[in-house]
């Protein structure tokens, strides 16, 4: 059979083209093939490049590039496809399979991170149009029952048994992604199956865009300063700043514009004395994702209806079960008992600091007040932490230069983990230009990047880059994107360099003052830093398995466990300087700041597993609890008994929660109080032997940091506490259970 007549019955199988359709087809994936083999520059969406092009990575080059990807894919694929089982081996079969979609994956990976940081129309309508392609390539693998035939006949083979533990778990690890993917369906649930996953990507791209349209269209001038008394002269600076870049206000008639950027309107909601000012904002936060044509009511209620379709399609009682069964909870039932007894130790705390609460608001305000304006709960909490510890956290401002921390961050990192970081010069480039030599582009002039070198052997881990500041065309919150993993040496080579970006909407410079972080801001880089180490340190056999790539209630330990050092003198030293004086943050200062770190625990601790008790009842009994009715009526429902008693409720936080709608957090939100209890029970290691400790840092690197999904969690947890985790290790460590 000639490679032509291959190539045709391929696409013949992938697709259900008749072969006269076929013949058309392939001899315009011939056509993209070479291209992308023979003259790969033309693709910088996956050019084979220690660092990609950004300049290049235009909307309309994203189409190109990920259809081009698609016909190696559908190529490659093809090829497994005339494996025999006499001819099957571990690299022709499961590997090749896991390879074949490298450069789909990249490309589609840079068109999502673009849109993520640099968002615009242009790519969202390209991400769009591709939307009908890329799932009618996912569900053409589904449909190959010559492909499910091999990797069948391949995992049965007696070599199987002769494999390394690692490919052993990958061989049970494809099987398994085969048949939770409805592999065994038969094909009119199959092509279902497809039809709902196409109308969820729609739905989902549609309730981000609705998020960050409404965040960005809501702003908030003010032109009378006494209605932001209390606010820091640092904040007014920065909102007189945004107001005049806006084109509002002049110097000798200031205004000052507060957005919903978290540095911008938290702030307010925390400090501003004027209770009219906080309940604007309060309003404005309210709009997210919840009036006009960003109303994602709807969106979400289709969204739900669909995950529950699809999760009993596959023959699991609930979406919940879909998602977790091969986590560590091992089930939704699981998932939904694990927050519900760890409210139920709460609550006795939780109503006394509700009476708490309560009780000093009243005092404040002169009368009986029996519900919480939704607009002063920050306020006062913020204000009667201050009195309890004569503590404000704006003291520790000065001492959070953002160089200062990030250096700082480098050398706890550095000294605990046997590594060393180094900046990388950087060019943001119009289209078109050429990007110096020993220079690497980035996609804003602000975004930074640094090499990982390991300490022992000078191997180069892998780079990566740093965006730290918020703008409008940058998703709200903070996270690590995995861009590329290297594959692994052979002979004892060290892996190709790994690839990923760090980035944050942090408290932003003014004109006369450097960045300067709240200690909130502190410990968001801090925990992303753990999930970039995550990145970096991973070396595993394959590729497959590296970095993060883990059961997704276990990915948040390494990214938990490192805000620890940010509350005590040994991790503080390293980055606490005052940026004017270069002093160190005085031991007081820091005394008050770890007295501090457990007021109201019960509350906040409430306040996570109010995501999480949503996110699992929406995922688990959506028919039952919320179908037909208001969603914001049946959050309330659901979680009034679980929040401090409010005065005026809040729209449901689902219309804009991004992590259970467009992420992975989706029946997952669980997962952080799940890791937060791994964390703290991780880091009692660290206590004992010393949070400055190298052996230890080496013996988490070791353990857990290198291992990524090569072997099970808890498996991995074990090796490095040498037992099961304590389930009550957070509540212990916040004095709420003994």
């Amino acid at each position: 059979m000639t490679t032509k007549s291959i190539l045709i019955t391929a696409v013949c199988a992938l697709s259900g083209l008749s072969m006269l359709q076929a013949e058309e087809t392939v001899q315009a994936v011939a056509a993209v093939e070479q291209q992308a083999v023979q003259q790969q520059a033309e693709h910088p969406y996956f050019q084979d490049k220690p660092y990609p092009a950004w300049s290049k990575m235009t909307p309309e080059q994203g189409i190109r590039d990920t259809r081009a990807a698609l016909a190696l894919a559908r190529e490659r694929i093809a090829a497994v496809c005339r494996v025999t089982p006499e001819q099957a081996t571990f690299e022709n079969t499961f590997l090749a399979l896991n390879l074949a979609s490298d450069e789909l994956g990249q490309a589609q990976g840079y068109m999502h991170h673009l849109s993520s940081v640099m968002d615009n129309e242009e790519l969202r309508q390209a991400q769009e149009s591709l939307i009908p392609e890329l799932t009618a390539f996912d569900a053409a693998i589904l449909a190959n029952e010559k492909l499910w035939e091999v990797i069948k006949n391949a995992a049965a083979q007696p070599w199987v048994k002769e494999l390394s533990p690692a490919k052993q778990r990958f061989v049970q690890q494809t099987v398994d992604s085969f048949v939770d993917s409805g592999a065994d369906l038969p094909a009119d649930k199959k092509a279902r199956k497809a039809e709902i996953e196409r109308e969820l990507s729609e739905l989902t791209l549609q309730f981000g865009k609705n998020v960050l349209d409404s965040t960005n269209a809501w702003k908030l001038l003010i032109v009378n300063k006494d209605e932001l008394a209390g606010m820091s002269e640092d904040w007014m600076n920065k909102a007189q700043a945004e107001a005049r870049a806006r084109g509002f206000g002049s110097d000798e008639k200031p205004c000052w514009l507060i957005t919903l950027d978290y540095t911008s309107i938290g702030t307010v909601m925390r400090d501003c004395d004027v209770e009219a000012t906080r309940k604007m904002c309060w309003e404005g936060q309210s709009t997210i994702g919840a009036v006009g044509e960003w109303d994602n009511a709807s969106t979400v209620a289709r969204v739900m209806e669909l995950r529950r379709e699809l999760a009993e399609l596959l023959g699991f009682k609930t979406y919940a079960d879909m998602t977790t069964h091969r986590r560590m909870v091992g089930g939704g039932d699981n998932a939904m008992a694990f927050i519900d007894n760890m409210a139920e130790k709460v609550l006795p705390a939780f109503r006394d600091e509700c009476r708490q609460l309560l009780e000093y608001v009243s005092a404040k305000k002169g009368s009986n007040v029996m519900f919480l304006d939704p607009w002063d709960r920050r306020y006062y909490l913020n204000k009667m932490s201050q009195e309890l510890y004569s503590f404000d956290p704006e003291e520790l401002r000065p001492y959070h230069r953002a160089d200062n921390v990030v250096n700082g961050m480098f050398a706890i990192y550095g000294k605990l983990l046997g590594v060393s970081f180094a900046e990388v010069p950087t060019m943001c480039l119009e289209k078109g230009s050429v990007c110096p030599e020993g220079v690497v582009e980035v996609w804003h002039p602000e975004v930074k990047v640094f090499k990982v070198t390991d300490n022992k052997t000078g191997a180069h881990l892998g780079s990566f880059y740093m965006d730290l500041f918020p703008r409008a065309s940058k998703r709200a919150g903070a996270w690590v994107m995995p861009m590329r993993y290297g594959r692994a040496g052979e002979n004892g080579a060290p892996h190709e360099p790994h690839l990923a970006c760090l980035v944050g909407n942090l408290s932003t410079p003014t004109e006369d003052k450097p960045a300067l972080f709240t200690h909130y801001d502190v410990q968001t880089i801090f925990h992303e830093f753990g999930h970039m180490m995550h990145c970096m340190l991973g070396d595993t056999e394959l590729q497959a398995h590296c970095g993060t790539s883990v059961a997704w209630d276990f990915v948040e330990l390494p990214s938990q466990i490192f805000e620890n050092w940010t509350w005590y003198p040994e991790g503080i030293a390293q980055y606490a300087f005052h940026y004017e004086t270069g002093a160190p943050m005085p031991a007081e200062l820091i005394e008050k700041l770890q007295k501090s770190r457990y007021f109201m625990p019960a509350t906040d601790t409430m306040g996570q597993l109010c995501y999480g008790k949503l996110d699992l009842e929406m995922h688990m009994n959506y028919n039952e609890k919320f179908k037909g009715k208001s969603l914001d009526l049946a959050t309330n429902q659901l979680l009034d008994p679980w929040r401090l008693p409010m005065s005026v409720s809040a729209p449901s936080f689902m219309r804009h929660l991004t992590h259970c709608i467009t992420g992975g957090y989706s029946a997952g939100y669980y997962s952080y109080k799940w890791a937060e209890v791994l964390s703290a029970d991780a880091f009692t290691r660290f206590k004992k032997e010393g949070i400055m400790n190298p052996a230890t840092g080496a013996a988490f690197r070791e353990a857990v940091l290198s291992k990524g999904d090569s072997k099970d969690a808890a498996a991995v947890y074990r090796d490095f506490m040498g037992r099961d985790p304590n389930p009550d290790a957070l509540l212990q460590a916040q004095g709420l259970v003994k």
